[in-house]
C-alpha cells in the first residue's frame, strides 16, 4: 500500500528492480508518485514521502466504523 516508501527502499539497494504502483490509492494523496520514463522516482522531501488527503479520507469513511482522522501539525 505504500508505493511511496517501497521507491526509496527501492533505490537504496543494488539490486532493487519493481515497486508496485496502485493508482486507486491516488485519490487518498496529495501528491501522486512520479513515473517518468518507466521508472518511479523517489520524493525529494524528507520523510516517507507520502503526502495524504485527509478530506479524502474522510470523505470514505463509514460513519459507525469512522474516528475522528486528524493531520499531524509540526
Amino acid at each position: 500500500f505504500l508505493m511511496e516508501l517501497h521507491v526509496s527502499l527501492a533505490c537504496a539497494v543494488p539490486n532493487g528492480k519493481y515497486v508496485e504502483y496502485i493508482p486507486q490509492l491516488d485519490e487518498l494523496t496529495g501528491r501522486k508518485m512520479v513515473i517518468k520514463n518507466g521508472h518511479a522516482l523517489a520524493p525529494s522531501e524528507p520523510g516517507l514521502g507520502i503526502d495524504w488527503d485527509f478530506d479524502a479520507i474522510r470523505a470514505r469513511g463509514i460513519a459507525e466504523f469512522s474516528v475522528t482522522v486528524t493531520e499531524r501539525r509540526d
